[in-house]
């Protein structure tokens, strides 16, 4: 009798250890799974700026396209890619582009990202995302993380903002820009995907 219930015993670990296995699994590809492709429509949203203001991303597409940057001031390749980012949009603003940054970083207050802001002069508005669920819903997992949506509402690039160069190094390839040219030219992007670097995005859950 023992020899039976140390036997079921295992079994039954066995069979718990499959299923927790299991559901790790497919909540791993449920969050995979929400990643938006490209070409397909970019999920809207409401969200409130550092700045106080509200944003919703339907609205703001119908002057352009949008530059969406997952940021964190707590990433240090996030404050990196940070000055370059904003020189850009102040470089192609007056043509109708759009850029905003959407902080999902679990421990950051907007007191505090507003304060960064000012102090490193970002030139377009930081939106707080509570409890991460633009993130969720559009699967983002680092920062900085750009997705560029067509001012028909679909996704035309995704990816880092460029390849960690120094701008001033002759390899510097700088992404958002060159798909911002294309899109400016009425041109499909033509490197629609690169690799996302940085830090993972602290979770609320």
């Amino acid at each position: 009798m023992k020899r039976t219930s140390v036997l079921l015993a295992i079994g039954c670990l066995a069979i718990a250890a499959v299923a927790l296995t299991s559901a790790g699994l497919a909540g791993r590809t449920a969050q995979a799974d929400t990643r938006v492709k490209i070409g397909a429509k970019m999920p809207d949203f409401t969200l409130t700026g550092v700045d106080g203001k509200e944003y919703k991303l339907s609205e703001t597409l119908k002057k352009g396209p949008a530059v969406l940057i997952f940021s964190s001031q707590e990433c240090p390749y996030s404050r990196k890619a940070d000055p370059i980012l904003s020189a850009l949009y102040t470089a192609c603003k007056d043509q109708g582009v759009a850029f905003l940054s959407i902080d999902s970083h679990k421990d950051t207050s907007p007191e505090q990202i507003r304060k960064y802001a000012e102090e490193t002069k970002l030139t377009y508005p930081v939106l707080k995302d509570a409890g991460n669920a633009y993130a969720d819903a559009v699967g983002a997992q680092r920062t900085p993380e750009i997705f560029i949506v067509s001012k028909e509402g679909n996704l035309v690039y995704h990816g880092g903002p460029n390849n960690q160069k120094n701008p001033d190094d002759a390899e510097f390839k700088d992404y958002v820009k060159s798909a911002l040219d294309e899109i400016l030219a009425g041109k499909p992007v033509s490197t629609p995907s690169a690799n996302t670097w940085g830090c993972g995005i602290k979770r609320a859950s």
